[in-house]
């Protein structure tokens, strides 16, 4: 039976009190609805079983091949180009697994080893690893520029940390077991000599300078001879010098690494020397070393000590409590008072209340003084040497006996000199001084 029936609309039976707009749009509904039933299968077409294409004539395969047959439920697809085999997804991570990658970071600034972990999505607990065996807290000290290198495997697991912390020197923590060991790498390095000369032109420090010494290496060069030059004083236009500088190098940059190795100094026709031995220290031409050590006692004689370095004393007159800057050696008048150490006379005068007094600056660290002299035997501008007589003790100014007050200020500070730590001069002998002036030989023809 046909479940479809032509429909037959005739304009006559519509009302016709519609409008004529109405109207079409009744004919065109009843098209499409006529359209739609004649395209729908019948139930018989529904009950007949599928049936098979052929592929058109220009897709026949070869002669005697096999005719495929395609369902007509599916899609019929073309087979893809030939590219060769396709790595499996997992055998690229089983590599990636096996062989983990470095990865390099750069120190910003405001980076912090935390952020620096955040930022790579390393676990906190790693970083607190890691900072247990920083026992020269290398990481607490990160600079922008410095770069880190990270061997991170493919579980997230830091395996190796390197912080470069100089050209020298690369902290490396290495994974073991749980923890990390940590352990630094340094790197061969050599060392080049080099001789810069220059002729004073207004002061040492311009001049030097010029010639390519280093702020650091001018100042080193200053306290060498501190007990022998004022270099402010002392030289003049036209004095000339040789250092003798050792740079580090590390794969031709150099690390900032310096020593002096010999210095020579022309003042005023005559010659300074200064000569770096195996131990560190500096000796002369001769072996003598350039450091100047001190008298503790300076007076020919041993003195009883009447009074002691004191900073809450009372005063024996006044009866006030009053620092005593010094020691009071009891001595009769006109003992000879001796230099402690090289040094310049800065002052030699008569004072109301310490008499007559001397003032000597050793070198640029210490100050000693003399007070209640009875007499000078020098004057202000005198270099002096270590026990020489400078002068006899007395009892001018406020004193209530013959005696020597000696004080001893380490950078203008007044300290107990019979206790303070004195510089010592030990010169070089034996073989060990033989072999210091071969050396000698060896600096001297390098300076030229």
């Amino acid at each position: 039976m046909n479940f479809l029936r032509p429909l037959q609309v005739k304009l006559q039976d519509v009302p016709k009190q519609l409008p004529k707009r109405h109207l079409y749009g009744i004919v065109l509904l009843s098209t499409l609805t006529l359209t739609t039933a004649v395209m729908l299968p019948s139930a018989q077409h529904l009950l007949e079983p599928p049936r098979t294409l052929s592929l058109p004539e220009t897709l026949a395969l070869p002669a005697g091949a096999i005719q495929p047959q395609v369902d007509n439920t599916e899609f019929f697809t073309l087979p893809d180009d030939d590219l060769g085999p396709v790595e499996p997804v997992d055998a690229l991570d089983e590599l990636a697994a096996v062989e983990p990658e470095w990865q390099q970071y750069g120190v910003q600034n405001g980076d912090t080893l935390s952020s620096i972990f955040n930022g790579l999505g390393l676990p906190l607990a790693t970083m607190y690893k890691l900072l247990e065996v920083d026992k020269e807290r290398v990481l607490d000290g990160l600079k922008p520029g410095q770069t880190l290198s990270l061997l991170i495997d493919s579980d997230n697991l830091l395996l190796e940390f390197k912080i470069k912390q100089d050209l020298l020197h690369t902290r490396t923590f290495v994974r073991n077991g749980d923890g990390y060991d940590s352990k630094i790498k340094t790197e061969a390095s050599n060392w080049e000599t080099r001789a810069l000369k220059g002729v004073i032109k207004g002061s040492f420090y311009l001049s030097a300078r010029d010639a390519g010494l280093s702020a650091t290496q001018i100042q080193r060069v200053a306290n060498l001879f501190q007990w022998q030059l004022n270099f402010a004083r002392d030289l003049r236009q036209g004095d000339s010098f040789k250092v003798l500088v050792q740079r580090e190098f590390v794969q031709g940059k150099s690390t900032g690494k310096s020593e002096l190795q010999a210095v020579e100094i022309n003042n005023k026709g005559r010659t300074y020397y200064a000569f770096r031995h195996e131990d560190g220290k500096f000796y002369d031409s001769k072996g003598e070393s350039l450091e100047r050590g001190f008298i503790r006692i300076p007076l020919e004689v041993t003195p009883r000590i009447s009074s002691r370095f004191n900073l809450n004393r009372k005063h024996p007159i006044t009866g006030r409590v009053r620092a005593h800057k010094g020691t009071d050696f009891a001595v009769p008048v006109g003992t000879p008072v001796l230099a402690p150490g090289d040094g310049v006379v800065v002052k030699a005068v008569h004072h109301p209340l310490a008499g007559n007094y001397i003032v000597i600056r050793h070198g640029r660290q210490y100050t000693t003084r003399f007070l209640h002299l009875s007499k000078f035997l020098v004057k202000q501008g005198d270099s002096v040497r270590r026990g020489q007589r400078i002068g006899l003790s007395g009892n001018t100014g406020r004193s209530t006996g013959p005696h020597l007050h000696y004080e001893f200020h380490v950078n203008n500070r007044a300290v107990d000199a019979m206790q303070v730590k004195l510089p010592m001069a030990e010169g070089l002998s034996g073989q060990e001084k033989r072999t210091f002036l071969t050396t000698v030989n060896k600096y001297q023809k390098e300076l030229g």
